[in-house]
């Protein structure tokens, strides 16, 4: 069988804001000719084993295997076999200051963050915080997984710069700043921002605003506050997305809250 070439019949979106590019394919046999990533690459593959050059020589991809490329990688396919594949792409300037290194590395998906979870989230109305915790999130996996190194991470995190990512967060909930915008506000490198903001609180930045708004609207039912006023109030695009993630995070919809606290008479 011919092998097609390299993106015939793929979906490719760009997701300017977080700094990546999305190619995704059905099942096909593909070649792709000698390419140069400017980007970081995240290839998770379905399908069948095969040979891909790097650097001239032959190395093998794994079945249902996830690709890491760093930026510089050389690299070529003369035919995948029946494979599909999404990849993401993120930009240069949306990694640590010194660059990463590594070339070509195959991992197990299991080993790694979700790639299609990431995708879909990547693709949808999410907050922008949300968007760059997930490629930042990415790229900090691959890191600690030791699949690429970097000779600079960034500037280091002061001990108070979660606490005043915290107030930050909280004093904006309705409308965060991204995630960059949130580490260049406590003078911190994001790629550290994340990982010690997850430590010390638990969560993401992004989650651990969706609890303060949930903390607040709590507090407004009950005191009788409109559902709708409520989501307007705290920035949620719809009423219904509010009621999904309320009932999601207490158990129950706000409505039935709102009638369960408030005084009766």
């Amino acid at each position: 069988m011919i092998p097609t070439s390299a993106f015939d019949g793929c979906r490719i979106d760009r997701v300017t804001d977080a700094g990546v590019e999305i190619v995704e394919a059905d099942p096909a046999n593909r070649a792709f000719p000698d390419r140069v990533n400017e980007s970081l690459g995240i290839c998770l593959k379905l399908g069948p084993e095969h040979d891909l050059w790097a650097e001239g020589r032959a190395l093998r991809y794994p079945r249902d295997a996830v690709c890491v490329r760093t930026p510089g990688s050389v690299w070529s396919v003369r035919a995948t076999g029946p494979v599909g594949f999404v990849s993401v792409d993120i930009d240069r300037e949306h990694l640590p200051p010194g660059g990463l290194r590594g070339g070509i590395r195959f991992a197990e998906a299991r080993a790694l963050p979700d790639v299609g979870r990431a995708v879909t989230l990547l693709r949808s109305s999410a907050s922008l915080i949300r968007r760059q915790t997930v490629v930042t999130g990415l790229v900090n996996a691959l890191l600690q997984a030791g699949l690429v190194s970097t000779p600079d991470l960034g500037p280091g995190l002061e001990r108070r710069a979660v606490d005043r990512a915290r107030e930050l967060l909280s004093a904006r909930m309705a409308a965060p700043p991204s995630l960059q915008e949130l580490a260049d506000a406590v003078g911190a490198n994001r790629f550290v921002l994340l990982r010690q903001f997850r430590r010390r609180v638990g969560l993401p930045p992004h989650a651990y605003v969706l609890r303060l708004r949930v903390e607040r609207a709590r507090s407004l039912l009950a005191r009788g506050a409109d559902i709708a006023d409520v989501a307007f109030l705290l920035g949620f695009s719809d009423q219904s997305h509010f009621s999904r993630l309320f009932k999601r995070v207490v158990g129950i919809p706000p409505g039935d809250y709102r009638r369960r606290v408030l005084p009766l008479g």
